[in-house]
C-alpha cells in the first residue's frame, strides 16, 4: 500500500511568502485607492468653496452703490463721506496684492433682495458697508449698518482660504471702459476711485494636495466683476 505524502517544510514556507506578497499588494491597492478618494473629496469640497465665494463676491460687488429712488435721492447724498469714502463712492479696498488685500462697499438696501450684504436680515432703505477679508482661514465679511449707527458685525462666509488680491479695472481716459488695473495701492495715490468699472477678485484657497510631489501650497481662482453703483 502505498503511503500518502503530506506537504512538505519548504512548500509551506513558499506558500506563505507568496500569500504575504498578495496580501501586502492588495494592501497597497486599498491604501492608494483610499488616499485618491480623499484626495478628490478635498479638491471637490475646496471647488465649492470657490464657487460659494465667488457667489458671495460677485453680489457684492454688483450691488455696491445701489440706492432706491434715483430720481429723488443721488449717490452724493446717499453715500456721503467717510472714512475711506468719498462723497458718492460705494467701493475702496486696502492692499498691493501680498495676498492681504480688503475690499470695501456700500449700499442701500432694498428690502427684497436676498443677495445684498453678508447678513440675511437687512432693513429696508438702511445704508450698510460691508468690508471684505481674509481672517483666520475664513473670507470675513464685517457689516455695519451705517443708518442705525450699530456696531459692526462680522460674519465667516467661507472657510479654507489663505489670502485675497484684488485688482480694479480704471478708465483713466474717460472713455467709458477700463484701460489699466491697478491695485487698491495704486487707485488710491492716484485717487482713481471714481473711474473704477470691474474689479478683479483672486483667491488662494490652501490646497489640501500640499503635500504630494509638485503640488503647490494654495491654488487660486480669478474672477473679473463689473462694478456698476446706482444700477
Amino acid at each position: 500500500m502505498k503511503m500518502q505524502q503530506g506537504v512538505g517544510l519548504v512548500q509551506l514556507m513558499v506558500a506563505l511568502t507568496v500569500g504575504l506578497f498578495l496580501l501586502l499588494g492588495i494592501v497597497t491597492i486599498f491604501v492608494s485607492m483610499k488616499q485618491t478618494f480623499l484626495s478628490r473629496q478635498s479638491m471637490s469640497a475646496v471647488q465649492t468653496s470657490q464657487r460659494m465665494a465667488m457667489i458671495f463676491l460677485g453680489a457684492n460687488i454688483r450691488n455696491a452703490g445701489f440706492y432706491s429712488n434715483p430720481a429723488v435721492n443721488s449717490a452724493a447724498t446717499q453715500f456721503p463721506a467717510g472714512g475711506s469714502f468719498i462723497a458718492g463712492q460705494s467701493i475702496v479696498g486696502t492692499g498691493g496684492g501680498s495676498g492681504s488685500d480688503t475690499l470695501s462697499t456700500r449700499f442701500t438696501a432694498d428690502g427684497a433682495n436676498a443677495n445684498q450684504g453678508c447678513s440675511a436680515q437687512l432693513a429696508a432703505n438702511n445704508v450698510y458697508t460691508d468690508v471684505i477679508s481674509v481672517s483666520g482661514g475664513y473670507l470675513t465679511c464685517t457689516e455695519t449698518n451705517n443708518t442705525a449707527g450699530s456696531a459692526p458685525v462680522s460674519f465667516n462666509m467661507v472657510s479654507g482660504l489663505a489670502g485675497m488680491n484684488v485688482q480694479y479695472g480704471i478708465d483713466t481716459t474717460g472713455g467709458g471702459s477700463e484701460t489699466e488695473y491697478l491695485t487698491a495701492a495704486q487707485v488710491g495715490a492716484q485717487n482713481y476711485w471714481p473711474r473704477v468699472k470691474t474689479v478683479t477678485v483672486t483667491l488662494l484657497f490652501n490646497n489640501p494636495l500640499s503635500g504630494q510631489p509638485g503640488q503647490p501650497t494654495t491654488v487660486s481662482l480669478t474672477q473679473t466683476i463689473p462694478y456698476m453703483p446706482g444700477m
